[in-house]
């Protein structure tokens, strides 16, 4: 069973002014790769995370989030007196 991913390479993709096509073309895949992995529905293989983060000048751990790697949401202490 694989393991749940969550990505951000749309948004690193934006801020680096590529469509999804030009993604594709950089890093060897069709388009369709590219919108499978921006919606978390494909786990890349090492190979292929590694030349989207070369790709979007980005690391790995900023682009993909795996199931159980998510931070921890932030715990609010409120003091009553």
């Amino acid at each position: 069973m694989g393991c749940a991913v969550q990505t951000r390479i749309k948004e690193y993709r934006t801020r680096v002014s590529l469509t999804q096509e030009d993604l594709a073309k950089k890093v060897g895949v069709r388009r369709e790769t590219i919108v499978f992995l921006e919606q978390g529905k494909y786990n890349p293989s090492l190979k292929l995370a590694h030349d989207v983060t070369q790709a979007l000048h980005a690391k790995i751990d900023d682009l993909f989030i795996f199931e159980g790697d998510e931070p921890e949401p932030e715990t609010r202490v409120v003091l009553v007196d």
